[in-house]
């Protein structure tokens, strides 16, 4: 046998027994594998395989997830993987784990693997496929064009590329980073950018075939001409002084612009900041240095950064200002009872003061030198806070002003309709990510809005098998055979998000806009708990602190139609 393979028995078929009614179900066993761990599992048929043991996202151990009808989700994140291939299902993450050959002999289970695939739990299925890279792509084989550089940008590109799509696939992005990883930037505010890229720097995309433009931003859409107007030449599309990019396929993936304190007096002083690139995070965590810091807003970006100021003791002192409609932190998303745990988490762990029920009113600078500086921050209730920094973390709003002339149909609110294959009401027209109001399956097809990470993944796999199949239909006269994370007119991925405070996460699932009471399982103020929240008596979503895999499984019985009651919250968590 070669060096780079070997085998070895990692346990018995009988270890994989799993008591039932029948006699067969399913499980999962983590072993050791030469230097490394495998999953084995045992399907409800009885089959048996290996595939990787860690989350391809950030690391996870997957065994301490859940095991459902041939499908893994991670306990940390949601994202989900075939028990039998190890492809990625659902996401965050962009890689799928590897699967191994197994055999049976007599009660022995054999896996046979490669050494290097111990090492590395991540498979990108595009690593190492030649005829890739931009000089093989024509645009007679048809021209995607993607506005924006967030995940859901990439995912739809990569899962073009994936599906065989040999066309051109041009990628402008107004960032000057290639797509990075944001959910980090609040939790780690001073990481060199190269470390948050998702892919690597620009060759990854060129081996790819993917024309990647950073610095470009898109100020027009002309769906008649089908083409875009960009902000200057961008090579290899436009030419003679046009400022115009053709496209066959075009997806709008432009996310959200931070929102500001606008038109509030003093507002563009310096040192306000907002939080959306690399680069803004790295110039708050340098601006915040033994200085007074008053952040604005107390929900996930501002919490986060009021936490990473506070525990690494970067800035001299932390504030939070709550917002007139909130007594405790993260009230509106998950309660009042884990908002003001939150709260006194900051409170013990990091000196943070806060200021519920209060909006900014005014900034006011220094004195002398000092004028064009925030110094001092008036709130509605009267107080005034000193402050050298200032950071701005009250949401954002879809960033489609570029939008507003075309032909394309925005909510009044800057949204774009869509249908379960992110299609806008425009031919070859797609938007997905926070842009996007889409149907989603657990709201029985509701048009909704949701800004996770996780959701914007989900959006790019969907537009991108879709305009493959289109594309190739077009082509061809046949439709391509590819599958779809839709169920019937809805989009059937279960909303996932987590914050971070003080080295312990809460993971929530599911969608509770509305919900009109909490059920708590567990104990709130030992941070060891499940949050269910209800709507007329029925679990629309949960959120939990040192309590895996509740929420992975929530996610699970909402992906699959599990309707769960109040008189179904279990007691106590086992």
């Amino acid at each position: 046998m070669s060096d780079e393979f070997f085998e070895e028995s990692v346990c018995k078929v009988e270890d994989l027994s799993v008591a039932t009614e029948n006699g067969k179900s399913e499980c999962m066993k983590e072993v050791e594998l030469g230097q490394g761990k495998c999953l084995i599992v045992r399907h409800k048929d009885g089959k048996i395989t290996a595939v990787g043991h860690k989350c391809t996202h950030y690391g996870a151990p997957l065994i301490k997830g859940v095991l459902n009808n041939g499908r893994i989700r991670c306990p940390w994140h949601g994202a989900c993987f075939n028990a039998e291939t190890g492809d990625i299902e659902d996401f965050p993450g962009l890689d799928s784990i590897h699967s191994f050959q197994v055999r049976i002999e007599s009660d022995d289970v054999i896996v046979r693997a490669r050494r290097d695939q111990l090492t590395n739990n991540k498979r990108n299925m595009l690593a190492g496929k030649t005829g890739l890279d931009s000089s093989n792509c024509y645009d007679e084989d048809g021209r995607v064009v993607i506005i924006g550089g967030g995940p859901s940008s990439l995912t739809c590109a990569e899962t073009m590329r994936k599906e065989g799509f040999t066309g051109r696939i041009v990628l402008l992005s107004k960032d000057r980073h290639p797509p990075y990883d944001r959910p980090k930037l609040s939790k780690a505010l001073n990481i060199e950018p190269d470390k948050a890229y998702l892919r690597g720097n620009a060759d990854y995309y060129k081996s790819i075939g993917i024309e990647l433009h950073n610095n470009v931003e898109v100020v027009g859409v002309n769906v008649v001409t089908k083409s875009v107007k960009v902000s200057k030449p961008v090579p290899d599309c436009t030419a003679n002084g046009n400022l115009h990019v053709t496209y066959d396929k075009l997806v709008i993936a432009t996310g959200g612009q931070p929102r500001t304190l606008a038109p509030t007096p003093g507002w563009n002083l310096k040192n306000i900041f907002v939080l959306r690139t690399p680069d803004d995070a790295n110039a708050i965590a340098e601006a915040s240095k033994d200085r007074k810091v008053v952040v604005v807003g107390s929900s996930f970006i501002g919490m986060e950064v009021a936490a990473y100021l506070a525990d690494k003791k970067i800035a001299e002192s932390v504030s939070v200002v709550c917002g007139k409609r909130s007594s405790v932190p993260f009230e509106g998303s998950l309660g009042k009872e884990v908002g003001t745990m939150i709260m006194q988490m900051n409170e013990e762990k990091g000196s943070v003061l806060f200021y519920p029920k209060a909006g900014v009113v005014g900034l006011v600078g220094g004195e002398g030198d000092g004028a064009s500086s925030v110094k001092k921050v008036k709130l509605s209730d009267g107080n005034i806070l000193d402050a050298d920094v200032v950071v701005v973390g009250i949401g954002v709003n879809p960033a489609t002003q570029f939008l507003n002339d075309s032909e394309l149909r925005l909510t009044d609110r800057g949204f774009i309709p869509v249908d379960a294959r992110m299609q806008t009401k425009v031919p070859n027209v797609y938007a997905v990510g926070d842009v996007a109001l889409f149907p989603l399956a657990m709201k029985d097809g509701e048009l909704s809005n949701i800004q996770h990470w996780q959701m914007a993944h989900a959006h790019g796999r969907i537009a991108g098998l879709d305009i493959v199949k289109s594309l190739q239909r077009t082509k061809s006269g046949k439709s391509a055979a590819t599958s779809f994370p839709t169920s019937g007119q809805s989009v059937n991925s279960v909303p996932f998000f987590w914050t971070v405070q003080y080295g312990s996460s809460i993971r929530y699932a599911g969608h509770g806009s509305g919900y009109d009471d909490v059920s708590i399982c567990g104990d709130v103020s030992a941070r060891k708990f499940a949050a269910y929240y209800l709507k007329k008596d029925v679990v629309v979503a949960v959120a939990t602190m040192n309590a895996d895999p509740v929420a992975a499984n929530m996610a699970e019985k909402l992906a699959n139609g599990v309707v769960m009651r109040r008189i179904d919250i279990p007691p106590c968590l086992v």
